[in-house]
């Protein structure tokens, strides 16, 4: 289906194009944030998607959970009100239970680590969010063995400026944005601010028949940002980033008929509040290099709870209930270093940019698991378990990069990062671990602007993730149980990137190929000696796995007034090895959460007069819910659309999301859960919202 789509979209800019190959625009150039040094786009040797400001507001997105699906070969795993756990080309977490974070996706918002815990991802009064696909050995280190993701809030403006913005929608929705913006002294832009707000209120799209309540699934979301620069000498500015963010969601998301209907009698709560800092001190009076001091700090609280038996006391013969709540408490901490060559200031005969640096960061988790089990089919026993764990993480890693100006056409990068990783964890079980792992990772490619319009790539990078340890385990549990290694991941890319028509059309194309050694994959089973009623989530080692496919973009502006996009990601995923469940295996078939194909592919209108259209099309195939069961999704089509009118100070539109209401899912189980036991296991869906129309107005002055 979604080739059908892509040549549409192809014959129609062709005929728009030769009808109005005079009256066109060129489209704007994008630096990548997330670089070490900071470079345009067109030249990273890398895969990468970055959504300007214009972008995410020309989608209607608030949140990035808007636009997640929308990013070729990436995917999320739906176990919450919003996405915290991210799988990019089929690699990353789908849950995570045991107090011992270890995350495969970097995510980054302003440069504060959220990964694994990234529900503040609110999308106003953002600059862009860059998404860079593959092991980003060199830039990030250990938690960004399949990508990052990095969102980078606008910086304070000198020039005054406030922004309005609301929205009303079905599901009771209600959002509110306020931005302002300018210099502590008029006559002077050495000291700036910036200061946002945005609630986002609704009731959510499911309904609790038991208890006859339209809002057991709410939303409620308060965002807070504030931004100073201060150009303390004129060789020297300080930059300060506060966040807060206090997520209050209700989690009420299950139902034994797959369907957006509940019978819970004690819904559950999403919750997170978090605090954080982020100051970057830049001193450029050194001859040879800029100095760049980088420190965050963050401080989190979570709570993730739910019906587990999904119905009220009533709904069978006899009373059973189970009950799940866990509680987080994050710190984390970073000082990174780095010191970059200037332009002017070159080695080996003005021919290599250079810089190094070292980065320190600490991870402090507590966390709190309480289940209660009651269960009258088996003579009333009642268990009740709680327990509580502590996890401390060091890492500390030196990096550096070259790049070496063969010529004005032809660069050559590399890049080492060094790390050492060390974990302690203890519980209330009287659990101990203490592993460290030592990893390198890093890069080298080469980049060569073939022609003006067009710059291929070609790119090696190794990988790194810490290993760790599996907790919750009974006494006796075997060790295959207990440990796992670390990973490490080869990628081989190839890159096209090219501009045609005066920059009017924008392509980019990569072919990756992943092996990875020693994979982690996670899973879930009954407690394997069978002594308790509780699930053991862990994380084994298989031999090796393979990941590879194609990431395509496109945007053309075909006319002043149209526009037309899309972008496709292609993914095939193997693996070998025996899973520790000895009774099943994934060696034949794909991994986890690595739908084969995702598409996006719409046009834009927008004219000079003020109005505005939009429509896009997103496609994702079927794919496997879990490494430990062969339950997999349906694939979808998800339509969304948006009409308005702008003008300077002022805009408004209509918009719809999902607007042919296609049922679709973004998390699966498969077990049995019905209290006697005796029916065979079933699949069980989270299912996604619904159709869902609404109106955002926005006001600037």
């Amino acid at each position: 289906m979604h080739h059908k789509h892509l040549s549409v979209i192809v014959m129609t800019s062709l005929a728009i194009a030769t009808a109005n190959a005079d009256d066109l625009t060129q489209l704007p150039s994008m630096t990548v944030d997330a670089d070490l040094r900071g470079i345009d786009l067109s030249e990273i040797a890398a895969s990468v998607t970055i959504l300007d400001e214009n972008e995410i507001q020309d989608r209607g997105a608030s949140h990035f959970s808007d636009v997640l699906l929308q990013l070729p070969n990436v995917n999320f795993s739906g176990e919450g009100s919003l996405p915290r756990h991210i799988q990019i080309r089929g690699m990353g977490e789908r849950d995570e239970y045991t107090g011992a974070p270890n995350a495969s996706v970097g995510f980054a918002i302003d440069g504060i680590d959220f990964s694994g815990i990234g529900m503040p991802a609110s999308l106003f009064d953002v600059q862009q969010v860059e998404v860079l696909r593959g092991p980003q050995g060199t830039r990030y280190g250990a938690n960004a063995l399949a990508g990052l993701i990095n969102i980078k809030s606008n910086a304070p403006s000198a020039q005054r400026e406030t922004l309005l913005e609301v929205t009303g929608g079905q599901d009771n929705l209600r959002e509110f944005g306020l931005m302002t913006t300018g210099a502590f002294n008029e006559d002077s832009d050495r000291a700036l601010y910036r200061l946002s707000l945005f609630r986002h209120l609704s009731d959510g799209f499911r309904k609790n028949d038991f208890l006859d309540r339209d809002n057991t699934n709410n939303r409620d979301e308060l965002y807070l940002r504030g931004q100073l620069s201060f150009q303390l000498t004129d060789t020297s500015q300080l930059d300060l980033t506060l966040l807060h963010a206090n997520i209050d969601n209700g989690y009420d998301a299950w139902s034994l008929n797959n369907n957006r209907r509940t019978l819970t009698d004690e819904p559950g709560d999403d919750k997170q509040r978090s605090s954080a800092i982020a100051a970057k001190f830049t001193l450029s009076g050194f001859q040879a290099f800029d100095l760049i001091s980088t420190s965050t700090y963050a401080d989190s609280s979570l709570k993730y709870s739910y019906d587990g038996d999904w119905v009220h006391p009533g709904f069978y013969p006899t009373p059973f209930v189970y009950n799940f709540s866990n509680n987080k408490q994050r710190e984390t901490f970073s000082q990174e270093f780095r010191f970059v060559s200037k332009p002017e200031q070159r080695i080996f005969n003005q021919s290599t940019d250079w810089l190094t640096g070292i980065y320190f960061s600490n991870l402090r988790e507590r966390n709190r698991t309480a289940e209660e089990f009651v269960d009258d089919f088996t003579g009333g026993d009642l268990f009740t378990d709680s327990g509580s764990t502590r996890f401390n993480s060091n890492n500390i890693a030196v990096f550096g990069q070259l790049d070496h100006h063969l010529d004005d056409a032809t660069v050559v990068s590399g890049g080492l990062r060094v790390e050492h990783n060390r974990q302690r964890f203890s519980s209330s079980a009287s659990e101990r671990f203490s592993p460290s792992n030592n990893m390198i990772g890093g890069h080298i490619s080469i980049s060569h602007q073939l022609t003006e319009q067009h710059n291929a790539y070609a790119a090696i990078s190794r990988g790194y993730k810490a290993g760790g340890f599996n907790t919750g385990l009974p006494a006796n549990a075997s060790n295959e149980f207990i440990k796992y290694d670390k990973e490490t991941a080869w990628n081989y890319e190839l890159g096209l990137r090219s501009s045609f028509l005066e920059r009017r059309v924008n392509t980019a194309v990569t072919l990756f190929y992943m092996d990875r050694r020693k994979p982690q994959f996670d899973g879930y089973t009954f407690d394997p000696t069978g002594e308790t009623f509780s699930y053991v989530f862990f994380t084994e080692n298989l031999d090796k796995a393979k990941n590879y496919g194609i990431e395509a973009e496109a945007d053309w502006q075909v006319t002043r007034d149209w526009k037309l996009f899309g972008s496709l990601g292609l993914l095939k995923t193997k693996v070998s090895g025996q899973p520790v469940n000895s009774e099943f295996t994934i060696s034949s078939r794909e991994q986890a959460h690595a739908p084969s194909y995702q598409y996006n592919v719409g046009a834009l209108y927008r004219n000079v007069s003020g109005y505005f259209a939009r429509v896009d099309v997103t496609g994702v195939d079927a794919f496997y819910y879990d490494n430990v069961h062969n339950f997999r999704s349906s694939r979808y089509t998800l339509t969304n659309a948006r009409l308005g009118y702008e003008s300077n100070q002022w805009e408004i539109y209509l918009w719809g999301r999902n607007i042919f209401d296609r049922k679709y899912a973004t998390r699966g189980f498969f077990f049995t859960n019905e209290p006697s036991y005796s029916e065979p296991a079933q699949g069980y869906e989270k299912i996604a919202p619904g159709r869902q129309f609404g109106v955002t107005a926005r006001l600037r002055f």
